[in-house]
């Protein structure tokens, strides 16, 4: 039987949001350890302010390992009160190889292992950003998220034909392109599969400028691409703005306001 501690310990690092002053405190907490933490790495790679920040950027390292370590413990200790790790033989193995703990690990390990490995993996660090999408795990966020996961799910069929088409306008593009303009520049359109860089990045208005057409018919092909490119990336942007609104208008229908 878990402890009266570890229940509210579970609550504190697992539990809705809404209306628990507490967890909203350690939400804040964490979510700005990250924060500090990721702005320590950035800035420990600024050796013109290593002498005058570097004690400060060290204390906030050591305090964040200190605390991402003991968070890591403790959900390590809570995790058999989530049902999804609810079995007393493997549940808490079945957490520890899980994605969020493992990214968990991979925060704190950075400084642990250069103790016994001459190693700067310092850097690994930023993947504690992955614990952003727990500790902002409150209501009308799970709802968002659940909002997209659905709509991507109900319109799957018409993402498919979307993509389909963007492909296909890409081959054909790409394979005009690279005949029309080879003849003139053999190096940059060299073969179909080079030329598809030009496509993507003219489909989707990128237009790095490195690879461009200059015969009078590869302008007029390219122009051709480019404005279909605002037309055809429009396709999957609008399908997915529909589902959403339809998704958060039934949300509202079967959870009306309070």
């Amino acid at each position: 039987m878990p402890s009266t501690f570890q229940e509210t310990a579970y609550r504190l690092l697992e539990g809705p949001a809404e209306r628990d002053l507490p967890r909203k405190i350690v939400i804040a907490f964490i979510f700005t350890l990250i924060s500090l933490n990721v702005l320590v790495v950035f800035l420990e790679t600024e050796n013109g302010l290593l002498a005058t920040i570097g004690p400060a950027l060290q204390a906030i390292t050591l305090f964040s390992i200190g605390a991402f370590s003991i968070e890591y413990l403790l959900r390590l200790w809570v995790s058999p009160l989530n049902p999804a790790y609810a079995s007393p033989a493997g549940g808490r193995f079945r957490y520890i190889v899980s994605p969020l703990a493992l990214f968990d690990l991979i925060a704190i390990l950075p400084f642990f292992i250069p103790l016994a490995l001459p190693l700067d993996l310092r850097v690994l660090r930023i993947f504690r950003l992955t614990r952003v999408f727990t500790v902002l795990k409150l209501g009308r966020f799970s709802n968002a998220w659940a909002s997209l996961a659905y709509t991507v799910r109900s319109r799957k069929e018409e993402l498919l034909i979307a993509c389909i088409l963007i492909f296909m306008t890409l081959a054909v593009s790409s394979t005009l392109m690279y005949y029309i303009e080879n003849p003139a520049q053999p190096q940059k359109f060299s073969s179909i599969p080079n030329t598809m860089w030009w496509g993507v990045v003219t489909l989707s208005t990128v237009g790095y400028g490195d690879i461009y057409p200059i015969t009078p018919l590869g302008k007029f092909v390219g122009a051709v691409v480019a404005l279909s490119g605002i037309a055809l990336f429009a396709l999957p942007a609008g399908i997915i703005a529909a589902g959403l609104v339809e998704s958060v208008h039934y949300r509202k229908k079967e959870d009306p306001p309070r």
